[in-house]
């Protein structure tokens, strides 16, 4: 998703340790539930019965998942994500220690997140297992052909499965930003990798790992950030989802067979649409220097005008109504 340092794979080529992360696991495990013993202040529900006598957190499970949970324990703080829409409008504002600074943040504050989201804090971090559902967040950028990037958080209310997944480092240097992965996934890889960006990004990320049988890429926090998180932001993680096309509101061309899944549990089928790109929807304004090959440009914009800018404020993000 933010993957602005593919040009080093043209001078780096560094040797991997990228290795399935994981033994066989089930074809539809979940995240274990309330993991952690202290819960921050955060709410804990031993029952159906018990949640609905919080009517603010009732309404909140069905504003975000159309339903509320079957089977407890159910702990608000194994969230990463909370929806800022459906907690204020249920009343729940002020309810939990808020954070104005997320670089501020200790574990368990509520704080600002990125697309106008609340997030939770967490400080550690482990790896999803094969096929394991997980919730994500993802913004449609026209660019990503093949493969779609996204925001590993749970609490998102989008479900994919991890099925054959991979786990890499951040590094603290950029220049090796990624590069670990791309090694990995170039190395006897058939796709014909475009030299251009951010079409390589689609040919490795997409095209070379869904030669190679894996259905998922994460990337770990990146080294030496505090509080953790990716590229400055606090709480975030990338992940890839080869078998989906970041540049549709579905991850496929015919929304009734996405991949994506809703509910509590991933208990039913994404409803969603595969809305229009806006001609300024874009991963970034314009490319990072010194890239000279931009291919596609960055957006439909730049098509007609090398010279305009594209913005991440007029692209849609994955949505599945409850």
């Amino acid at each position: 998703m933010f993957f602005y340092l593919v040009l080093m794979l043209l001078v780096v080529e560094p040797s991997t340790s990228g290795v399935d992360a994981f033994g066989p696991q089930p074809s539809n495990s979940y995240l274990p539930n309330c993991a952690s013993s202290n819960q921050y202040g955060w709410p804990r529900f031993e029952s159906k019965a018990d949640l609905e006598t919080d009517a603010k957190w009732t309404a909140y499970f069905k504003a975000v998942y159309g339903e509320i949970p079957e089977q407890y324990p159910v702990c608000i703080f194994d969230f990463w994500s909370i929806n800022k829409e459906a907690y204020n409008a249920v009343g729940l504002a002020g309810s939990h220690t808020f954070q104005s600074n997320p670089k501020d943040v200790q574990v368990g504050d509520l704080f600002n997140g990125i697309s106008g989201q609340y997030m939770i804090y967490h400080s550690q971090w482990t790896p999803v297992p094969n096929n394991t559902w997980v919730e994500v967040q993802h913004a449609v950028f026209p660019t990503e052909l093949v493969g779609a990037w996204v925001w590993s958080v749970r609490g998102a209310g989008i479900f994919v499965n991890t099925g054959r997944t991979l786990v890499f480092p951040t590094p603290s240097d950029p220049s090796q930003t990624h590069a670990a992965a791309i090694a990995f996934l170039r190395k006897g890889c058939t796709v014909e990798i475009s030299n251009k960006w951010p079409q390589m990004e689609s040919d490795i990320f997409g095209g070379c790992a869904r030669e190679k049988g894996y259905d998922s890429i994460q990337f770990e926090p990146q080294e030496g950030q505090d509080p953790i998180g990716t590229f400055g932001l606090t709480g975030l993680t990338e992940m890839v989802l080869v078998n989906l096309d970041g540049n549709k509101g579905c991850g496929v061309a015919t929304p009734s067979k996405t991949l994506l899944r809703a509910g509590w549990d991933a208990s039913h089928q994404c409803n969603c649409t595969n809305k229009p790109i806006a001609d300024s929807c874009g991963l970034m304004a314009k490319p990072p220097k010194p890239i000279i090959f931009e291919q596609p440009r960055l957006c439909e914009l730049r098509e007609k005008s090398i010279a305009a800018s594209c913005t991440g404020a007029t692209c849609n993000y994955w949505h599945c109504p409850p």
